[in-house]
């Protein structure tokens, strides 16, 4: 890809973006300064690359590319421009710090998410440090003291982040359905007939299943031609394959209170429909969409697919425990090191946990620890003010520092930091947070009013 084919991409996706900044709150020119920061940062060559498209985006944007999707997948998606912009900012907090290569070459290589999350933490701490220490990146070397460091009155604060993400049971079988969906959607298009597909599993997606269950469909739609329905049962994988109808089985699913919830009560784990638009390819369909085209999307294909999920591969709780346990051992403490923060990042809903039993948990092990300020465990969401912000879990401060009624001040003002201040722009929310979810209604609103009346018109 040559540099201007480069710039093209990059100004098509600012002028998209641009088009909704006054919705995000966005002041003039902040959307063309952070694709420039990340143009400096991660380099041109690393931005062509995503560009060029020479890796598949996996179909739920699982592992390590983010940023792929955020920027190939376009600027038409509130999130992805909001995504994008935020990690801008907070690489531009740390423009200075000597360390930041080691974290950018970190987070463009195979660990996206824990960097962005070390850097997010850290972000933090310096926004509400004040006049009480300073914060800086660590490099990343065997050597180093913690993820990033606080020089606080009485000493260094070595910071260890750690993510709770899924085991790799549970992110495994989400990585091989979107994999299962590509292949079955490359096989519908070549029979170029509208085709219902149904695959139970009689066990749990593995890559076993995951190879028998291929091979079965490849079979099913061999014979879709002579005998139209039919259906293949290798290794405990059944397909099922027929012609899409009117009759056929309906989506089951529906997105409710922000989650994704089966309406009757089916036995699918997940189910997908495929569509075709007319346009020549994803800029055109995406340019004609906000010019006000409703595109009447021609489904080629609908697959449903079930298996046995299983429990989770591990108890929240002890994971907790163990992460830790492990992150106290870890962090180096000696000579000027005042203690150790250590901010867990968790894939769980923090309204779901029990709070009493994590209590317990976290306690205790401060408790056993005479060099532990504190534990954050941070969860990162969606806010009604269009942006992402993190729901903290904070422990007890640890008894070795109680009587440093400063630091404890400290570490309220990291709790309370996202609820108040725009991460992005670091500044108060201009609305209170009932104000801004009311914006948000009516932006639904008056979105789902301009679609009634573009059916009015077809």
């Amino acid at each position: 890809m040559r540099r201007d084919s480069l710039d093209h991409h990059l100004y098509h996706w600012i002028s998209v973006a641009n088009e909704r900044a006054d919705r995000y709150g966005f002041p003039p020119g902040l959307i063309e300064e952070s694709l420039q920061r990340l143009k400096t940062l991660l380099g041109e060559d690393y931005l062509r690359q995503i560009f060029e498209g020479t890796v598949d985006l996996h179909l739920l944007g699982l592992r390590e590319q983010e940023l792929e999707r955020w920027l190939r997948g376009g600027a038409n998606v509130d999130d992805h421009v909001i995504q994008v912009i935020d990690l801008a900012s907070t690489l531009s907090e740390f423009a200075t710090d000597p360390s930041l290569a080691d974290k950018v070459d970190r987070l463009k290589q195979s660990s996206f998410w824990p960097s962005q999350f070390e850097l997010a933490m850290a972000l933090r701490a310096k926004r509400v440090i004040g006049n009480d220490g300073e914060v800086k990146l660590s490099p990343e070397t065997n050597s180093a003291a913690g993820d990033f460091l606080i020089n606080w009155q009485q000493g260094m604060i070595a910071c260890e982040c750690a993510r709770l993400a899924f085991g790799e049971e549970e992110e495994e079988q989400y990585r091989l359905l979107g994999d299962l969906y590509r292949y079955v959607e490359k096989h519908i298009k070549k029979a170029k007939q509208r085709c219902c597909l149904k695959i139970r599993v009689g066990g749990p997606l593995v890559p076993t299943s995951f190879t028998a269950t291929t091979r079965a469909a490849k079979t099913a739609f061999s014979r879709l031609a002579s005998i139209g329905r039919n259906s293949v049962e290798i290794d405990n994988a059944h397909v099922e394959l027929e012609l899409l109808t009117e009759t056929s089985e309906r989506i089951p699913f529906r997105y409710i209170d922000g989650r994704v919830q089966d309406i009757c009560g089916t036995e699918w784990v997940a189910a997908q429909s495929l569509c075709y638009v007319n346009a020549s390819d994803d800029d055109e369909a995406a340019a004609r969409y906000r010019s006000g085209e409703v595109f009447v999307g021609e489904e080629y294909g609908r697959v449903f697919v079930a298996w046995n999920r299983g429990r989770p591969d591990f108890d929240p709780y002890d994971r907790i425990r163990s992460k830790i346990k492990k992150k106290r051992h870890q962090t180096k403490i000696g000579a000027g090191v005042y203690g150790r923060i250590i901010f867990l990042e968790s894939q769980w809903n923090l309204d779901l946990i029990k709070r009493d039993r994590l209590s317990e948990i976290v306690n205790h092990e401060l408790d056993e620890s005479r060099n532990t300020v504190a534990v954050f465990i941070a969860q990162r969401c969606a806010s009604v003010h269009y942006r992402r912000w993190y729901k903290f879990f904070r422990s007890k401060i640890g008894p070795s520092y109680e009587r440093d009624a400063s630091l404890n001040c400290f570490l309220n003002r990291l709790v309370w930091y996202d609820r108040d201040f725009d991460a992005i722009l670091n500044r108060r929310y201009s609305r209170t947070w009932e104000e801004a979810a009311e914006l948000v209604k009516q932006h639904e609103a008056d979105s789902d009013e301009l679609t009634r009346r573009r059916e009015q018109d077809l």
